[in-house]
């Protein structure tokens, strides 16, 4: 047994890892699954040669007395918005509540670009989803919270009593019949921008934001608008923590006004360099003259190169973006009209 990292190297003793098989009582493969079988069966680099070793997708933790501490499966792994999520690490998390008895994790798209993470629960007794959603920020990162939670009687399970997550039932839409209407024209210009990004058509003032398909790539963009549209400044756990209009509009302005709008300003005969233009000149100053930081690019041009035309329009372009004519004072480089091209013939 060998529990290895994603370059198939051990791990070290309490590290995380996925748990590969080998040995002589290995099975060749699977029957008439070639592209399974390459999937499962890899080159076994500890062993004789030719030898090879199963890789079960099963995460484990190898303690110091030499057992195995299963973790979890490594084929649950999603990427959603940009984020990699292990999704047995927020079933773990969920299931410490004492409410929880059982809890499953999916990823399903209501419409097109609007995927949301979906928790179904097996509960003890009845929970709030707003306790739940508190409970697993405590120790989640915001794109690791569900979107919503949905409470089933009974997880649904394969013929073999595994979990079959392809019958997990897609989550009921919010019934918002009715509600509060917004009182003043904070609350109303908050639900124009709620509705706009949810892409709903009205939304009352206790409606609660994930509740309706939100998200934390959502949370940052409401968080801009609400800026723009009442200079207040708003992090985004503070929406976490008041998800609905009512709650957040407490929050507009006690967290301090959005920054000033950068605006134009006289500027000195010398342009201050940033961090990295500062460091490659410090490079040339104890260096001299270097390639290190050529960038070189190959293109496959067909016809006859007019090379005036190409010097003119490569100057144009230095000229209008400063930072390429950048240089020491004094140094012919800075100066684009000392640009030139080669044109290398190949036959």
């Amino acid at each position: 047994m060998y529990v290895l990292d994603e370059h198939l190297a051990p791990v070290p003793i309490g590290g995380a890892g996925e748990l590969y098989l080998a040995g002589t009582g290995l099975a060749r493969g699977y029957v008439n699954r070639p592209g399974l079988t390459a999937e499962r069966f890899v080159a076994c680099p500890y062993g004789t040669n030719g030898g090879r070793m199963y890789r079960t997708g099963d995460l484990v933790r190898r303690l110091p007395d030499g057992q195995l501490h299963f973790l979890g499966r490594a084929d649950h792994q999603v990427k959603l918005r940009g984020q990699r999520i292990e999704l047995g690490e927020i079933e773990a998390v969920l299931t410490r509540h004492p409410a929880v008895a059982q809890v499953a994790l999916s990823i399903h798209e209501d419409r097109p670009g609007s995927a949301r993470l979906i928790a179904y629960l097996e509960t003890r007794e009845a929970v709030d989803p707003a306790a739940l959603r508190a409970f697993a920020a405590r120790w989640l990162p915001d794109y690791m919270i569900p979107a919503a939670f949905v409470r089933l009687d009974a997880l649904p399970l394969s013929p073999n009593g595994k979990l079959d997550r392809r019958a997990l039932p897609a989550p009921a839409p919010v019934e918002r019949t009715t509600g509060r209407t917004p009182r003043d024209e904070r609350e109303h210009v908050l639900c124009e921008i709620f509705a706009a990004l949810l892409g709903v058509d009205e939304v009352f003032i206790d409606d609660n934001f994930f509740d309706l398909g939100g998200h934390s790539l959502l949370v940052t963009r409401l968080i801009s608008r609400i800026r723009t549209a009442t200079g207040a400044e708003l992090t985004i756990r503070t929406v976490f923590e008041a998800p609905t209009i009512a709650e957040l509009v407490h929050h507009l302005g006690a967290e301090g006004t959005a920054r000033p709008a950068l605006r134009p300003v006289e500027r000195g005969p010398e342009s201050p360099l940033s961090p990295a233009q500062a460091r490659l000149w410090f490079h040339e100053r104890v260096s001299g003259p270097s390639s290190a930081y050529n960038l070189p690019y190959a293109l496959r041009l067909h016809g006859e190169l007019d090379v005036a035309a190409l010097e003119s329009a490569v100057a144009d372009v230095i000229t209008r973006h400063e930072t390429l004519a950048h240089g020491v004072p004094g140094d012919p480089r800075r100066n684009p009209a000392s640009s030139s091209c080669r044109q290398r013939t190949t036959g």
